[in-house]
Order: structure tokens, then C-alpha cells, then sequence
């Protein structure tokens, strides 16, 4: 016997399943993201002291950067030089041994090449009044030295090497940091900076946000971001 409107009584389960199809996919792909680049290679660094409220002091060794400053937003900047650097990282480049000296970059029919994707993508804020000024990077393999690197056609984008240093660093899980976010980390590690009475300072005005995992892909509750400042560390810090 047909039971009437049984077929609509079956809509809200069918929802539900789809429901639990969605987030089973999302889930998944976002923690084979998070797997796949947690392997990315990294700047290399060593963990020198552990200064409170979660703040790592570290010690970077140099390292090259593909970078495109932004005079926007936190969140304008973040996408605009992100595309700017990836489109480098993947190929709107020209090969050191073709470019020479030429400007401009030799025409587009010119090949260009793909690069390993690393970790993380790096943002360096200036304080601002007005529109905010961010240097967004993209580190580059160790495996390559600055001038073996391809030469970006984007005049946007600039080649570089961030000598080694001191930086002091807090992380935490969540969505790509916004600039209130951002103040509230960074006021934690001039806490703990200040903290060292005076063994430890801050060193020029850039605010550091690394972003490890991608905002889309990867579940917030995974996600790996960190803020901090450069230092300059007296010589007893590094003694425990």
C-alpha cells in the first residue's frame, strides 16, 4: 500500500546523508592537504629558548625569497601577492641561462619553469597609518641558490635573500589571521620579549605572520599560523 507523501518524508533523510557525504569529502581532502604540506620544505631553523605564553625564540639561517609588496589591506595584500608569487613559483618566469640581461623578460613563447611548492608563505607588515604596507614571500628551496633562480617577469615581484636571525614567534590554529588577530599575537610576544628584561629585543618595525597550510583546504582547527617579530639577542639568553 503507497502511504501518501512517503516520498517527501524521505527528503530530509536524503539531505542529511548529503550532508554527511559533504563534510566526510571536505574533511578528508583537507587532512590529506594537511599531511602534504606539513612535508613542504622549510626555512631551517633552530628552536634556541622557550620565553613563555607559548613565544619560541629561533634562529633562522639565511634563506631566498620570491617577493611582491602590496600597499592594501592585510587580506587585499595576502591575495594579490600571493598570486603575484605563486604565478612566479609556477612558471610566469624566465630561465636564468635564457633571460641575460634583458628587460623587458624575453617574449611569452619563452618557457618558463615550475618550482616546488614550500612553507610557509611569508608576510612582513609595516606599520601604517594609511594602507598598510605587506611584503608577501614565498621562500624558496634551499636546494637553489639566488643566482640560479629564474628571473620573474612580473616587475612586481623581486628576488632576494633574508640573512640569518633571531626571531620570536607564537603560533595558532585558525583562518588566515586578520589585522585584529594579528595585534593580539603580537602584543603576546612583546610580552614575553619584555619578559627577558632586556635580552632579548625587537628589531625594526615589520610584524612576521607565517601562514603553513592552505586557507581553503585545510580545516581552521588545523591550520598552522604563527606571528612574531625579529630580534636581537644578547649573548647569555643562549645559555639555559
Amino acid at each position: 500500500m503507497r502511504v501518501p507523501g512517503s516520498r517527501w518524508g524521505l527528503l530530509p533523510k536524503a539531505a542529511s546523508w548529503l550532508l554527511v557525504a559533504f563534510f566526510a569529502i571536505r574533511y578528508t581532502g583537507g587532512l590529506y592537504a594537511w599531511v602534504t604540506e606539513n612535508r613542504l620544505e622549510q626555512p631551517a631553523y633552530t628552536v634556541v629558548r622557550r620565553l613563555g605564553h607559548g613565544v619560541e625564540l629561533r634562529r633562522y639561517e639565511a634563506y631566498n625569497v620570491a617577493e611582491a609588496t602590496m600597499k592594501a589591506s592585510l587580506k587585499e595584500a595576502a591575495s594579490g601577492g600571493f598570486r603575484l608569487c605563486a604565478g612566479y613559483l609556477f612558471g610566469k618566469n624566465v630561465p636564468r641561462e635564457r633571460a641575460g640581461f634583458l628587460r623587458p623578460p624575453p617574449p611569452e613563447d619563452v618557457p618558463g619553469e615550475t618550482m616546488d611548492m614550500t612553507a610557509p608563505v611569508r608576510q612582513a607588515l609595516a606599520p601604517s597609518r594609511g594602507a598598510r604596507t605587506v611584503k608577501v614571500s614565498f621562500v624558496m628551496s634551499r636546494k637553489r641558490p639566488l643566482g640560479s633562480l629564474p628571473v620573474p617577469r612580473s616587475a612586481k615581484v623581486h628576488l632576494r635573500t633574508v640573512p640569518a636571525h633571531y626571531a620570536a614567534l607564537v603560533r595558532f590554529s585558525g583562518p588566515p589571521p586578520t589585522d585584529d588577530v594579528v595585534a593580539k599575537q603580537e602584543a603576546v610576544v612583546r610580552k614575553a620579549i619584555e619578559a627577558t628584561g632586556g635580552a632579548v629585543r625587537p628589531v625594526g618595525k615589520e610584524t612576521l605572520v607565517l601562514g603553513y597550510h592552505d586557507p581553503f583546504l585545510v580545516p581552521n582547527l588545523l591550520r598552522r599560523n604563527e606571528v612574531g617579530l625579529m630580534v636581537t639577542v644578547a649573548p647569555d639568553t643562549l645559555r639555559e
